[in-house]
């Protein structure tokens, strides 16, 4: 039986392929299987099913030809109704136990009486890094994305203190050309990306699959936690494996349309003075924790008794 590992062809995240990235270190010669269309695999697959779940939800669940490893697996508010189906819960039972990236799919699970526990994401199984790092200071898409970029350069201008105003490098996830390359091609993308966090000095961000990489790569990073009002359900049990967690209130940062308002016409600028910069002393961060190892070992052991 061939294995196979989760892959999204449509994304624009670069996070999506960190993820896939992790996966196929974990295999050799695994087949990339479309996120959105398991559910018309027609070749006998023994599947690693983790990461996000889904665009979708009609496609859900997997073919009868999938055997399927839920480790690391999320589900999305957006196809809950589908993926918490009678259906699907009684796919899961199928399966179980069920590794859950986070404590929202986990409830959500156990909430059916689906055997579960909380494994973590599977980009802290990334390989340590050991060797020398630069004085690289990474910006990776602080703040929500979905924010226009003129309100996200004003208020991520405002929280970098005057010492560092250019000693800052800002690095994003997100790129339209994905869609047009090859997966070799966005491989090598991750492993270049994946370059720069393993050496940084320390990195500050928004992005959970930045965040998590950089603590199995062994890199001091600071989580800001800005504009997530509501899509909070990715957080539980991640957040707290950070060297280190910031939360910046954002000067008419809801989705009300008066706020909305405020920030299309600019008025949000007589508030900015609201956010203090960032504490200089998280620029020199040079420890970070090791409450992922347990779980890294964890999905590994997890991994190697499906697929041996």
């Amino acid at each position: 039986m061939r294995q196979g590992i989760v892959y999204f062809p449509n994304s624009r995240n670069r996070g999506d392929d960190i993820q896939s990235y992790a996966a196929s270190l974990l295999t050799e010669n695994a087949v990339l299987c479309d996120r959105e269309h398991l559910n018309d695999i027609k070749t006998p697959t023994k599947l690693l099913c983790n990461g996000w779940f889904m665009d979708n939800g009609e496609n859900w669940p997997p073919s009868r030809n999938v055997n399927p490893l839920f480790l690391s697996f999320h589900i999305s508010t957006k196809s809950q109704s589908e993926l918490t189906s009678p259906t699907s819960i009684s796919y899961y039972k199928q399966h179980q136990p069920i590794g859950c990236r986070d404590t929202h799919t986990l409830k959500l699970l156990q909430k059916h009486n689906v055997a579960s526990f909380l494994s973590g994401c599977l980009t802290l199984t990334l390989p340590k890094y050991t060797g020398q790092r630069g004085d690289d200071i990474l910006f990776v898409d602080v703040m929500r994305t979905n924010y226009t970029s003129s309100f996200r350069k004003a208020v991520v201008n405002r929280m970098i203190p005057k010492k560092y105003k250019d000693k800052i490098e800002f690095v994003t996830h997100f790129s339209e050309t994905m869609k047009s390359q090859s997966s070799d091609e966005r491989m090598e993308e991750v492993k270049l990306l994946l370059d720069r966090y393993k050496k940084a000095k320390v990195v500050f961000t928004s992005l959970i699959h930045c965040a998590l990489p950089c603590i199995a790569l062994g890199t001091p990073v600071v989580f800001i936690d800005a504009g997530f009002q509501k899509k909070r359900d990715r957080f539980g049990g991640v957040t707290d494996l950070f060297t280190s967690l910031l939360h910046v209130d954002l000067p008419f940062g809801k989705r009300s349309f008066l706020h909305k308002l405020a920030r299309i016409t600019y008025f949000y600028r007589l508030f900015l003075h609201t956010i203090n910069p960032i504490d200089e002393s998280l620029f020199q961060l040079a420890q970070t924790k090791t409450a992922h190892v347990k779980m890294a070992t964890r999905l590994k052991e997890g991994f190697s008794n499906f697929f041996s």
